[in-house]
């Protein structure tokens, strides 16, 4: 079963991509192949300029499309044949989310998106799916 992380920072999208930085070169290191779903294609720009000069002693090997490995952005919905992480910058839960081990809601302080994403959480504890949630407010600074 798909076990669902949440990941809650003080600040705008640009706090949440640098955040996702983040969680992608974890998931680098530990060989796992994500997937981040982001809302449109502004984004997918902003997030692929970040992982380029995210840390200059380490490479993050992706691409913008859903067919890069190990990581790949996308605004599209469709999730190739990723299986590994899902990183979800989406306000909708995508249809196809259970086919993936593990998926990461990110949340930045926009009220309407974290209402969405308050009821994300909901849809995935009324289902039944492991949940665990990581606020960051405090803590996380980019």
């Amino acid at each position: 079963m798909t076990n669902v992380s949440f990941y809650k920072c003080q600040g705008d999208l640009t706090v949440a991509l640098a955040l996702v930085c983040q969680l992608v070169q974890k998931a680098v290191n530990a060989k796992q192949t994500v997937l981040c779903l982001v809302p449109d294609s502004d984004t997918a720009e902003q997030l692929d300029k970040l992982l380029w000069s995210f840390q200059a002693s380490a490479f993050i090997p992706h691409g913008i499309g859903s067919q890069h490995h190990p990581v790949a952005i996308s605004a599209e919905a469709t999730p190739s044949d990723h299986h590994g992480i899902l990183i979800n910058l989406q306000a909708a839960i995508p249809n196809w989310f259970s086919r993936f081990d593990r998926v990461m809601e990110v949340i930045y302080s926009e009220p309407k998106y974290a209402q969405v994403k308050r009821e994300n959480f909901a849809f995935y504890r009324e289902r039944g799916y492991p949940l665990n949630f990581h606020d960051l407010s405090n803590t996380f600074k980019p």
